[in-house]
This record gives C-alpha cells, sequence and structure tokens, in this order.
C-alpha cells in the first residue's frame, strides 16, 4: 500500500510524456499548401456563382423557383467551403490503419444541394410527386452512407460504401426514366443537364473508396482537388447551363416529342 500512490504518479507521469510525444495535428495549420488553396478556389468560386445566381433571380420581372434553388445550391457549397478552409468541418481521424483527413462538413454540403440539384431537374422535366420524393429520399441517403462510413473503419465503411452506391444507382435510373419521359418535357436542356449531372457524381463514390474515406490510395491534395472542380462543374456549371434555357425565349424552346414544323 505503501507504494500505491508513488505508483499512481509514476503511471501519470509516463502517460502524460507518452502524450507529449504524439503530434498535435490542428486545422487549417495543418493542412497542405495546396489544399488551402484548392478550399479557398472552391469557395470563391461558389461565392460568385451564388451572387450571380442571386442577381439573375432578381433582375427578372418575376423570379422562379429554379433560380432560388440554384442560388441556395451555390451559398450552400460556399459556407462549406469556407468552414473547412477556416479549420471547420473537419477531423483528423486516427482510429483507421492510418491517420486519415475527413471533411464531414462536405456531407452537410451535400445533403442538402444534392436534392436541391435534383428538384430542380424534376421541374425541368415536370416530375410527378412520387418521383421528386423518391429522388430526394434516395439522394439523402446516398450521403448519409457515405459519411457514416467515412468515421467508422474497415471493413464496416465499405459496407456502408456499398449501400450508399446502391442508392446512388437508384438516382441515376430515376434521372434516365425522367429524361425519357414520353411527353418529351425539358428538351435539349434536360438531357445536358441529366448526363452532366451523372457523369460528375459518378467521381463521388469514386474518390471516397481511394481517397481518405476509403483505402487512403489518393493523396490528400489530389483528393481535394478533385471533388473541387467535379463541385463547381456539378453546381457553378449546371446552374449556368439551366438559367441560360430557363431565361431563354419560350418559342425557342421545343419538347423532345414535338416537330419544329409548328414554329414554322
Amino acid at each position: 500500500m505503501a507504494f500505491a500512490g508513488p505508483m499512481r504518479h509514476l503511471l501519470q507521469e509516463a502517460e502524460e510524456a507518452a502524450a507529449a510525444t504524439e503530434p498535435t495535428v490542428t486545422f487549417p495549420d495543418d493542412y497542405p499548401n495546396s489544399v488551402r488553396h484548392f478550399l479557398l478556389i472552391g469557395f470563391l468560386g461558389m461565392f460568385i456563382g451564388a451572387i450571380v445566381f442571386f442577381y439573375m433571380g432578381i433582375s427578372r420581372k418575376v423570379n422562379t423557383v429554379m433560380h432560388v434553388l440554384t442560388f441556395f445550391i451555390a451559398a450552400v457549397s460556399a459556407c462549406s467551403y469556407y468552414a473547412e478552409w477556416a479549420g471547420l468541418g473537419v477531423e483528423y481521424k486516427t482510429t483507421d490503419t492510418t491517420p486519415r483527413v475527413i471533411f464531414w462538413a462536405r456531407y452537410l454540403d451535400w445533403v442538402v444541394t444534392g436534392p436541391l440539384i435534383l428538384t430542380d431537374l424534376a421541374l425541368l422535366s415536370k416530375s410527378d410527386t412520387p418521383t421528386i420524393i423518391s429522388l430526394v429520399g434516395n439522394m439523402v441517403l446516398y450521403v448519409i452512407c457515405g459519411l457514416i462510413g467515412a468515421l467508422t473503419v474497415a471493413p464496416y465503411k465499405y459496407m456502408w460504401w456499398v449501400a450508399g452506391l446502391i442508392f446512388l444507382i437508384i438516382v441515376f435510373m430515376l434521372l434516365l426514366q425522367r429524361l425519357n419521359n414520353a411527353e418529351g418535357y425539358g428538351g435539349d436542356a434536360l438531357k445536358g443537364l441529366t448526363w452532366l449531372t451523372i457523369l460528375v457524381w459518378i467521381v463521388y463514390p469514386i474518390v471516397w473508396i481511394v481517397g481518405s474515406e476509403g483505402t487512403g490510395a489518393l493523396g490528400l491534395s489530389q483528393e481535394v482537388g478533385i471533388l473541387t472542380i467535379a463541385d463547381l462543374i456539378a453546381k457553378i456549371g449546371f446552374g449556368f447551363y439551366l438559367l441560360a434555357n430557363v431565361d431563354a425565349p419560350e418559342s425557342e424552346s421545343v419538347p423532345l416529342n414535338q416537330s419544329s414544323q409548328q414554329y414554322v
């Protein structure tokens, strides 16, 4: 019993010494310069896009739902990128095989902006309410699965990735069904925007599996750079393409299944 006090003191000193030897990782100080630059580019791109989309909406005689949704898509993403650039919404994950940097703020971004993008496409194709609910619901489930997988370890995280991929495939199937709608709503604009969304969104699960959330084979700078470019295309590029067609004269918009002879 006489040695209990000194023993506890020695153990405490050993724990403090071990903790002192572990490197303390803080963000944004420990970001590589390239990561900070990509996050700043993402913020500036989304911020400028939000301002432009807002102006395009209020400068019309009557604002449209698509203008409002497109503004919110860019604004939410701008907030997400700024938070990540400032070191918020990011976690240094040490429970995996190797330490990983997990940007969980991007999932908060996607769980809002993904359904908004799908709603824009649904409005363009004049989808019914059950289709819109199915699109939004499956997109939310995809993002949730990705977030849970990012915060867990192998092999469980790969099961979450597979589950999320299934929900994303369902979203793609529903988009392609509306692309070929019998009424011909949306025309060439719907075709271009649908394929733009599908091709860019394919990048996300691929980067997940090879990036920090998955195997870690892809460097952090490359991961952030690819996702930033994909985000700018999927949101800002999408928004400009969509609103350019919304603002076009109605006489120039011809349904896919109608002949242009009626305008002659």
